[in-house]
């Protein structure tokens, strides 16, 4: 009889509860999905390019993990809080009839235990085929391929995730039992008394909404200008603006919510809806900026992850495959000919020489600067005085790296792009995209055709700046060099070069969906050999680290924040509804039908769940912009425009989700009316 009892209200509380057990098995499968990741094939095949990254990002996991704990924990405690509150009559009820409170307490434990087993035995395979196809997916996209695809079940991922949430449900479980069995008998009957109306200042309110406007614009500003994140006090004093704002509009919308009250239009319970509306914005204007907190962080996070994923792209359009380097100073072996006999050179379209070289001084000794760009650097001042407070390296007065002329036009174009052409007396302008940032100015400066000296030598210095790459990843990294005609080059460099050695693939013989491949292969020639090389899957294995970090953990982060924020909002409205169960059963008393107060109960669940949603999706589009600006790597930026569209398909995304959520609350508050239709019999 007790185990039945204990069957039965199991499947009651999961009818009525609905809300509560879809999060809690969103919540299992983002904990699987993200400590799953290292069984995943794209994360095996990043093992062997960025180890050492790899197992930082998975110490990070950890501590995300102990983080997402934290907050799961205060999630079931508050609903696990509301479904005893709900059932307090219930109890006090048993405990009438003879039960003890130890057997009630077990009663409860094992409806709990039975609702966590089921939330995981439908989260854990649900997350299993959801990692499957993230693996597959991503792999396709990387273009690693399906041959050497694995199974992505990790046992570890699934017993870490079954006893996380095993223990945080007990340990929730445990606080409210010992609160549970303090209660008196007559406690648990009683209905929890209704709140007491409290009276507000319409114009402190008022000031209140002003100020928090002000906030929440100085803090959009500060995104919008990429500022939020140059130093550590202008990152904190843009988010204290933005928390502030938020808690103080939403402590001042209450004027607003008053205005609308008086004037509501005629109609069933049209006072009273608006009535209600404006006491839960008075009594819970805290949770609800709270709620908009977490539902801003959880969109931003989110459009960032995606928008990230959406825009990167592996493959560079302007990139070099291979750059071999075991000669300098113009001792060279005949690496074309040994990269022939290793059946190398065959999957290269272009494999060329490029020669780069300091100004050494010929005949003179005493010079302190082979470079004087006075003019360049003047009109740069004009044009920017915060040049070279921002931009310290960009100077290129000295003994800048010099490349020559016909190398770089040759390199270009097998790359597709148009020759730099320039003159005997001209000069050009070269700097590795990592430090484009002055591209702009530096083009300007250009136009004016500003005259400079090398060596003693008069230069006029034209063109467009020019930032093709010159090796495939890091052997060089130039924050600026000077593009110098053949014979020029050659008399400056006086027999000192340094020779890199460029080799672009065959597109025509290695498509996209082979390229890792085709890497893979030629590495694996090159590794037998003392051949000093680097190819450009080390690049691509970097990107593809910032892609599954910068997506993964902003995904992850969204799931569990939304989560959380949607049941509290669900929850407190119900917590809320069943404390003013007074106040309905008094409508019923006058006649009210259960069609009207259904209705009154929607329109105010729209108002509860629209305030929060609504300012956040305000705050969206700045906050993941400014998100943008300060997790992305600088390649990564110059994809923010194909981004951007990505954050209002977010918002739409986010619309339906809330949609989904306020529909389950519909119903269960539905549910509950029903329950007050018969009138109470008084004695």
């Amino acid at each position: 009889m007790f185990f039945k009892l204990v069957f039965r209200n199991s499947v009651r509380s999961h009818k009525e509860n609905a809300l509560f057990m879809g999060s809690l098995i969103i919540s299992i499968i983002a904990f699987y999905v993200v400590l799953s990741l290292n069984s995943q094939d794209v994360m095996r095949y990043l093992k062997t390019l960025e180890g050492d990254a790899i197992r930082k990002l998975f110490a990070m996991i950890s501590v995300l993990y102990g983080f997402t704990l934290f907050i799961v924990f205060a999630l079931i405690y508050f609903a696990s809080k509301y479904q005893i509150e709900r059932r307090s009559h219930e109890f006090g009820v048993y405990i009438m009839m003879g039960m003890k409170k130890t057997k009630l307490l077990l009663m409860l434990l094992l409806e709990d235990t039975g609702s966590s087993a089921l939330a995981l035995l439908i989260g854990l395979p649900v997350s299993v085929l959801i990692t499957e196809v993230i693996s597959l997916v991503t792999v396709k996209i990387v273009g690693i391929g399906f041959m050497g695809h694995q199974s992505t079940f990790s046992l570890s991922a699934a017993l870490l995730t079954a006893a996380g949430f095993f223990l945080t449900k007990l340990l929730a479980f445990l606080i409210l039992s010992v609160k549970l069995a303090r209660k008196e008998v007559g406690s648990l009957l009683s209905d929890a008394p209704d709140n007491v109306r409290k009276k507000d200042c319409p114009a402190l309110s008022a000031v209140f909404l002003i100020l928090g406007v002000v906030c929440l614009v100085l803090a959009y500003r500060q995104g919008l200008s990429g500022n939020a994140w140059a130093t550590v006090a202008t990152l904190r004093d843009t988010v204290v603006l933005g928390l502030l704002g938020t808690i103080l509009l939403f402590r001042g919308i209450r004027v607003l919510i008053g205005i609308i009250a008086r004037k509501a239009p005629g109609g069933k319970l049209s006072v009273f809806t608006f009535r209600q509306i404006e006491d839960t914005v008075i009594f819970k204007s805290g949770t609800l900026a709270i709620c908009s907190i977490l539902i801003l962080v959880a969109s931003s996070c989110l459009a960032a992850g995606i928008g990230t994923f959406a825009s990167y792209d592996m493959y560079d359009t302007k990139r070099i495959d291979y750059t071999f380097t075991n000669f300098f100073n113009g001792s060279e072996d005949d690496l074309k000919a040994r990269l022939s006999d290793l059946g190398v050179s065959e999957n290269f379209s272009y494999l060329e020489e490029l020669r780069l070289s300091h100004p050494y001084i010929v005949g003179e000794k005493d010079n302190d600067s082979a470079f004087e760009a006075g003019e360049f650097a003047k009109l740069q001042d004009e044009l920017d005085p915060e040049f070279e407070k921002h931009n310290q390296r960009g100077s290129i007065d000295g003994f800048p790296f010099m490349i020559r002329l016909s190398d770089y036009n040759a390199l270009l174009k097998a790359m597709g792009e148009e020759p730099l052409d320039l003159k005997e007396d001209e000069l050009g302008l070269y700097r590795s995209s990592s430090f484009t940032y002055s591209e702009d100015l530096d083009n300007l400066v250009l136009s004016k055709r500003p005259h400079v000296t090398l060596l003693g030598k008069e230069y006029v210095m034209t063109g467009k700046m020019q930032s093709a790459p010159i090796v495939t990843d890091s052997f060089i990294t130039l924050s600026g060099a000077l593009i110098v005609p053949d014979q020029d080059f050659d008399y400056f460099a006086a027999g000192k070069e340094e020779v890199y050695l460029n080799g672009l693939l065959d597109r025509a013989k290695c498509s996209r969906s082979t390229m890792v491949k085709t890497y893979t292969d030629i590495n694996a020639v090159l590794d037998k050999t003392d051949i000093d090389y680097e190819s450009y899957l080390q690049n691509m294995g970097r990107q593809l680290f910032y892609l599954v970090a910068a997506s993964y953990v902003t995904i992850y982060l969204a799931l569990i924040f939304l989560v959380v924020a949607n049941t509290i909002l669900g929850v407190q409205f119900l917590m809320g509804q069943k404390r003013a169960s007074g106040r309905y059963k008094t409508l019923v008393k006058l006649g009210a039908d259960h069609k009207a107060m259904n209705k009154s109960s929607k329109r105010q669940i729209n108002w509860y769940f629209g305030l929060p949603i609504a300012v956040a999706c305000a705050s969206t589009f700045f906050a993941a912009k400014s998100l943008f600006f300060g997790i992305l790597s600088s390649r990564t930026k110059m994809n923010m425009d194909k981004m951007l569209p990505v954050v209002a398909i977010v918002a739409v995304v986010f619309c339906l989700v809330e949609c989904v959520y306020m529909l389950i609350v519909k119903r269960s508050s539905s549910r509950f009316l029903e329950t007050l239709m018969t009138p109470e019999r008084e004695e």
